[in-house]
């Protein structure tokens, strides 16, 4: 019944491109026999009239990020559309708070088929409002389960890593009469050093993925109340709490701040890529955050949404981000960031998911209750 409803449309819709140039329909049957034809040479995709979209548009995937690097991005969507013949329509949306207030906002006609750079608690929360389609991905061996790089229900799947580092101006610490001889922060309880009073910028838990991560840390390797106590003291550090992790990198390269914390990922770009005056350590007790992509329920191609997932999860991908935009793959196989170190060799704290996740709400306000923010 749908290949005869196919058949029909596709018909009508030659017969009406026909009739408006001028000439003369074809017999149903010399349709039907070139429409076949079409198909045994590859061309039948383009005849998405079921979709919606008009006859002979290329099947594309619609997706949200705040992967911004154009020319990583340009690099893996060629090669996904080389794959698989699929376009790639992109919308950087740098806040993870923001893509996903805007999939929620359009639930009931959702424009995008995925989203590709969210860490696991706000994917949770996509989860739980009845956003997310469920998906087996080719690469999600047991293994790769139960390491926690993928939902074993199929609602997220890892496909990189990313870890907090401590970094400063090497120039600040130079030139700064207070800071001449102090050693750079190695540690978390570095950053409570007195001489770094007002020289601290952090971005702020309440606004930042990377912010409500390394505030999470802290407790996992203190407990909370002594968390909180230490929260209260590093206050007294900060030049600036900021409402975005790319503007408290600005900060350190500006020397406007001596110190900062923020993803292993935008220092190691900053200083490796566009040759700022920075250093950075990845602290013992440190985390290993998976970002993850998920197929938005209702998008346009869930098909499409699919072979995308799985075509992240590959070696290419994840090459061409470790390289590209300083990510961490998650395959071992694939060789670290230039300048970092392999997730394997970590000093890590037990970073707590689900807790983290079932926090995500509290945790910040009675940060900024603590604080006096």
């Amino acid at each position: 019944m749908i290949k005869t409803l196919l058949t029909i449309l596709a018909t009508r819709q030659i017969i009406v491109v026909k009739q408006r140039a001028g000439m003369k329909p074809a017999k149903r049957g010399n349709v039907i026999k070139s429409r076949r034809n079409a198909l045994k040479l590859g061309l039948g995709g383009t005849l998405l009239v079921a979709s919606g979209r008009p006859a002979f548009a290329r099947e594309k995937v619609v997706i949200y990020t705040g992967l911004s690097e154009a020319d990583f991005n340009k690099t893996v969507h060629d090669e996904f559309t080389r794959q698989t013949g699929i376009d790639v329509e992109m919308l950087v949306i740098p806040a993870a708070g923001a893509q996903v207030a805007r999939i929620r906002a359009e639930k009931a006609r959702p424009r995008a088929d995925v989203v590709v750079s969210q860490t696991i608690p706000f994917m949770q929360s996509m989860v739980k409002d009845g956003l997310l389609l469920p998906y087996k991905a080719k690469a999600e061996t047991p293994e790769y389960l139960q390491k926690g790089y993928a939902d074993p229900d199929g609602f997220w799947h890892g496909w990189f890593a990313l870890t907090p580092a401590l970094f400063w101006n090497t120039r600040r610490f130079e030139a700064d009469p207070v800071l001449q001889g102090v050693k750079p922060p190695a540690t978390w309880d570095d950053l409570l050093n007195p001489a770094f009073k007002g020289k601290v910028a952090l971005p702020s838990p309440q606004t930042t993925a990377i912010g409500y991560v390394l505030l999470a840390t802290q407790v996992f390797r203190l407990g909370e109340q002594n968390a909180w106590e230490y929260e209260r003291k590093l206050n007294a550090n900060i030049s600036q709490w900021t409402a975005s992790p790319q503007l408290m990198v600005t900060l350190v390269e500006q020397g406007e701040a001596a110190v900062g914390a923020g993803w292993s990922s935008d220092v190691l770009n900053s200083k490796v890529a566009h040759g700022q005056a920075l250093n950075f350590v990845l602290p013992p007790q440190d985390a290993v955050i998976v970002h993850t992509a998920g197929i938005i329920k209702g998008g346009p191609n869930p098909d499409g949404a699919g072979k995308y997932i799985d075509f992240l999860q590959t070696d290419f991908a994840q090459a061409a981000n470790a390289k590209m935009g300083f990510r961490a793959g998650l395959n071992p196989d694939v060789p670290p960031p230039q300048g970092a170190p392999p997730l394997t060799s970590l000093d890590t704290v037990k970073y707590d998911t689900d807790w983290a996740t079932a926090n995500y709400d509290r945790l910040p306000k009675q940060w900024a209750r603590e604080l006096g923010q």
